[in-house]
């Protein structure tokens, strides 16, 4: 609509022909909004009260010419761009005198019908310009941020343009050993290879060149001017600098120090953003890895979630942003009682986790007293409030019959559960009940059970959708496996058996059976005329299965799927703890016009530096950021400053459990590309949401 609003200023002695004008207008669907002036004062000081779109000037008015005006206009830089017509009351003007003048054009009143014409001519013309010029500065900005992204970037990128450089980055001259770009500016790229190879690079740039422009990759030695030489591989893409076409380079030097790259990775992946103690991810692997050991037999071990009490009193007292100073101190005061050996973790916004070694029944209580003890006399004033609490305290134990992790984290939460609800500063210790199988039992269960649900095709898969939130209509549903049981009608959650498919080497057989499934319904949705994207889970175990990109090969053209149907999901920290595998995936499934999404992103120190290594299509936000999302600042301000990072690298960003509509508006505000949750749908059998309400 806005399209249509009109703002005039009309110089002329009469009141009638303006309105007439306004009139005509709004017949013709325009909301027009005009001041009326009639001499150079007047017109100076309407210019200052607003900026008009258009200038409709009269001919033969007595205090102001036709050349004042469009001089008064050049004065005012607001007002430079304003278009003026010239109107003859009776006769047809001087059109060529006019436009000579300044005008864009001249006309008579005598035929209103044409001077309509002429201002809705100019109005599009204005708004063009108006679009130009703002698509223009967001081009330029948008130039300058990637520019600063180039000379900020670890990875060695340089241009070329007809085999010389026209542009290098800092990495690109320090792997080369130059200091200065202007150094290396008309350079031949050929004199970065080395003697032996520059025939065969000079054939692969040769037919590059000649190409469809993608991205191609080449293995070779290269060298630097001093003669020493590495091997690296060089990936070739097409671009444009300056509005030139060119190629860009970007070099990645074998790494000899892979090993400690991908500690590094790891470790900022463990860490929480507020507290830096390590995160809710690392202490879920963690335990895994202590559970397993503790069926080995090597040691017990218990886990301990501690709540802060009243922290809702201490956050509505002080603040959100400020009550997360108590935290921060609160974590130093838990880490001067943690053992070396004990791993202690922020485990949601107002708990804690401890990972207890070598703790029984017999000591764990008084181990847990002394985190109790740390958190009473901790002693906070945040803007002249003072702050002292205590704290609960669930344990679970951890033995040779304990079961899997997630029923060791239940049986925490249980007793968390149970230590709150006896008042303040309470410690309570999960008892397990009478029948409770172990997780030898579980595994040995779940082998027999998901051996038969595979030999007949027990699993059923559920959908849930992910929707734009800027009018992207496409299908997109996220694929969800579920476990039917022979005796009953309640599903088996993939929370509950796909950690033992893992252990017991089975989920790489459940990925398959999950991706067989998922392109048997495209074809049903295509014989349904519905364009479908399929968002699928990947285990750890399939990272490493050499046989995934053959077989889907395959698949792909056998079934002729169409590009960016199938798009493979991996969590953040498994893709840390794999970074070679889901890098090699990454590259190969881009190769195939598969999408990649990293799942739970965001939790590390520094996500972002994982992208410098793996190529993902979309980043699904960590759920943890969700958490009282709309009175939560800390959490909008993470979720707004990964969709923009995201933005500016090309990535989609999706939130996922989006929980209500108050926290949608919330989240289309920060710039997320996609949404789903419960709010939207649940997880469900059929597709049938219609992805078209939130388009209108």
């Amino acid at each position: 609509m806005e399209d249509k609003i009109i703002n005039l200023i009309v110089i002329d002695d009469s009141f009638d022909n303006e309105e007439k004008i306004i009139s005509t207008l709004r017949a013709a669907g325009y909301t027009a909004r005009s001041t009326r002036v009639e001499d150079d004062e007047d017109f100076t000081d309407a210019l200052g009260a607003q900026v008009p779109d258009l200038v409709i000037y009269f001919e033969g008015m007595e205090f102001i010419s036709l050349k004042q005006t469009i001089d008064c206009l050049k004065k005012d830089k607001k007002a430079e761009n304003c278009r003026v017509i010239a109107v003859n009351k009776t006769e047809q003007p001087d059109v060529v005198t006019a436009m000579r003048t300044g005008a864009v054009d001249a006309t008579s009143f005598v035929n209103i019908d044409h001077l309509l014409l002429i201002i809705a001519r100019e109005h599009r013309s204005l708004i063009c310009a108006r679009q130009i010029s703002s698509l223009t500065k967001a081009f330029n900005e948008s130039e300058l941020r990637c520019n600063s992204l180039l000379d900020s970037s670890r990875d060695a990128i340089a241009y070329i343009h007809e085999g010389m450089h026209v542009y290098s980055n800092r990495s690109y001259l320090d792997m080369f050993g130059i200091e200065e770009s202007d150094d290396l500016e008309g350079l031949p790229v050929l004199d970065m290879v080395a003697i032996d190879g520059r025939d065969e690079f000079k054939s692969f740039l040769r037919n590059y060149t000649k190409g469809e422009g993608g991205i191609e990759k080449h293995e070779t030695t290269l060298r630097k001017p001093d003669g020493e030489e590495f091997s690296g591989e060089m990936e070739f893409s097409s671009a444009q600098i300056d509005g030139e076409p060119c190629i860009q380079i970007i070099i990645r030097k074998e790494d000899t120090n892979s090993e400690e790259l991908e500690r590094q990775l790891k470790m900022l992946s463990q860490k929480d953003q507020l507290t830096g103690l390590f995160n809710r991810q690392y202490c879920i692997e963690r335990l895994e890895s202590v559970i397993a050991s503790c069926e080995q037999g090597e040691f017990t071990a218990a886990l301990m979630e501690i709540r802060i009490d009243n922290f809702d009193e201490i956050k509505n007292s002080v603040g959100v942003i400020e009550s997360d100073q108590y935290l921060v101190d609160a974590a130093k005061a838990l880490s001067s009682v943690v053992n070396d050996n004990d791993i202690l973790s922020r485990y949601s916004h107002d708990s804690f986790s401890v990972i207890a070694i070598d703790y029984n029944s017999e000591n764990i209580e008084t181990y847990a007293a002394q985190f109790q003890k740390a958190i009473e006399q901790l002693e906070t004033n945040i803007n002249d409030t003072h702050i002292n609490t205590t704290a609960s305290i669930g344990i679970a134990l951890i033995d040779r019959d304990s079961p899997e992790y997630n029923d060791i984290l239940a049986r925490s939460e249980k007793a968390l559960a149970t230590a709150v609800s006896r008042g303040a500063a309470q410690i309570h210790s999960y008892v397990p009940e009478k029948g409770e199988l172990t997780r030898h039992e579980m595994d040995a269960k779940f082998k027999i059970q998901l051996t038969e649900a595979l030999k007949h095709d027990r699993f059923v898969l559920h959908y849930q959708p992910i929707v734009s939130l800027h009018g992207d209509t496409d299908e997109r549903y996220e694929v969800f496996v579920r476990l039917e049981t022979e005796d009953s009608d309640q599903l088996i959650m993939p929370q509950d058996f796909l950690p033992a498919a893992e252990r017991i080497g089975m989920a790489i057989a459940i990925d398959r059976w999950v991706l067989d499934r998922t392109i048997k319904d495209h074809s049903i949705r295509k014989g349904l005329n519905k364009n479908t994207r399929f968002f699928i889970k990947l285990s750890a175990s399939s990272l490493k299965d050499d046989t995934l990109i053959d077989w889907l090969s395959y698949q792909i053209k056998e079934n002729g799927i169409p590009e960016y149907t199938l798009n493979f999901e991996v969590k953040e920290t498994v893709a840390v703890t794999n970074l070679k595998n889901t890098k090699n995936l990454s590259h190969q499934l881009k190769q195939l016009k598969c999408g990649f999404i990293l799942d739970d992103f965001g939790t590390g120190t520094n996500p972002f530096q994982l992208l410098n290594h793996i190529h993902a299509d979309y980043i699904r936000i960590s759920s943890s950021f969700m958490d009282d999302l709309t009175e939560n600042p800390q959490n909008q301000e993470t979720i707004k400053a990964i969709a923009e990072q995201a933005a500016e690298l090309g990535k989609l960003s999706i939130a996922q459990q989006v929980p209500d509509a108050s926290s949608l508006s919330v989240l289309w505000g920060m710039g997320i590309n996609f949404i789903q949750g419960y709010f939207l749908q649940e997880p469900l059998p059929e597709m049938e949401y219609d992805f078209t309400e939130m388009s209108g």
